[in-house]
């Protein structure tokens, strides 16, 4: 039922706004509104428009239900994602007044307000993203670009304090971590509740320029190599490096422009598309969970939780990584979050036992057949 609701309403906003053409950042509609008055039923024409509009950057079955449920409170913050339209004619409805229009709306307008990425963070729960990014002379121009940046997609990040606080404490897993070890970045996100971790590492420099000569400007370049790792399984989400130069009278103006800049370039341009397409891809297709069964009695006791597992709604794939010690580990991936599996697992029965859901950290769960 709810595959032919999702079909239902992406037919629904194909039929009351038809697309003429779109290119990359707009798309022209044809769209009918009715209200009491001509005013009215423009409006209901131009929120029939955006609709479509929003229905394109939609990307799972997912965020269309949330969508949905709050359809009047994104409409409203979306208004001004028609650029322009003209009006095709008018006809009466009892008495209501209906106008058709052909309007563009744009694409750019509906993801600049966050529409699909909101809908997306609390499709996966707003995960905690941790950012750690090493500079020479301990700088933090880097480190707090990106963390702005991630605030104003509304990321949930952690308290960069704490994270402060972690360098000092924690100095040589530090290192493992900003130079990509992705163990040890996964383990320092995990100690602090972060889902998350964005490391990487600055290099910054002055260098000749010709153009510049005789000038009095100083030219400097930056490069930032970072990557994000899920602290669940220290699997690495994304990696990009980038560099970007710039120049200034001052040596160390261009040297923090040049990493500004930089860090700049790294988000709007690499590293945040590769992160949302990596969400995305959890959200249509599932995330992996790493799940550990404890108590197992015999290799049949694992055989049969293996296939109780295997069984449960929403189950994409289940792997055996071992079977030791009474403990099995699997790698489950799973169409929804970890306490939508939790509730799935927890109470399935095992012979004469059942599994209990014992910890969960991230994506890691522990089951305890009891």
């Amino acid at each position: 039922m709810a595959r032919i609701n999702f079909f239902a309403i992406i037919l629904t906003l194909l039929m009351v706004a038809c697309p003429l053409w779109a290119a990359d950042d707009m798309m022209e509609v044809i769209s009918e509104g009715c209200g009491r008055n001509l005013d009215s039923a423009l409006l209901d024409a131009k929120r029939l428009a955006i609709e479509q509009g929003i229905g394109s950057v939609l990307v799972s079955q997912t965020e269309v239900e949330n969508y949905m449920l709050k359809k009047d409170v994104v409409l409203s913050k979306t208004q001004g994602a028609v650029r322009r339209y003209e009006q095709l004619g008018t006809r009466h409805e009892g008495d209501s007044l209906c106008v058709s229009i052909r309007a563009q709306v744009s694409l750019a307008d509906i993801r600049d307000d966050l529409l699909a990425l909101r809908i997306l963070l609390e499709s996966m729960e707003r995960p905690r993203m941790m950012v750690l990014i090493e500079q020479e002379n301990g700088g933090k121009a880097a480190e707090n670009e990106i963390i702005d940046y991630l605030n104003s997609k509304e990321f949930n990040v952690v308290d960069p304090a704490m994270v402060a606080t972690l360098q000092a404490k924690e100095a040589d897993e530090v290192r493992q971590a900003v130079a990509g070890d992705p163990v040890a970045a996964a383990r320092l996100g995990a100690d602090n509740g972060a889902e998350y971790i964005l490391v990487g590492q600055v290099k910054r420099g002055l260098q000749k320029n010709d153009l510049l000569a005789g000038s009095g400007m100083q030219s400097a370049q930056a490069q930032i190599s970072a990557r994000v790792v899920n602290c669940s399984n220290s699997r690495v989400v994304a990696s990009k490096t980038v560099q970007s130069s710039m120049a200034h009278l001052s040596e160390d103006a261009a040297l923090q422009g040049a990493v500004l800049k930089t860090a700049q370039k790294l988000m709007d341009a690499q590293l945040f598309e590769a992160i949302v397409t990596s969400f995305q891809n959890q959200v249509n297709n599932g995330q992996t969970f790493e799940v550990t069964v404890k108590n197992l009695a015999s290799f049949a006791d694992q055989k049969k939780a293996q296939d109780v597992l295997s069984k449960l709604d929403g189950i994409r794939s289940l792997s055996k990584r071992s079977f030791s010690g009474g403990e099995m580990a699997l790698s489950i991936t799973f169409l929804g979050s970890p306490d939508s599996f939790c509730e799935a697992a927890d109470g399935k029965a095992i012979g004469d036992r059942r599994l209990a859901v014992t910890e969960v950290v991230g994506n890691r769960i522990v089951l305890s057949l009891q």
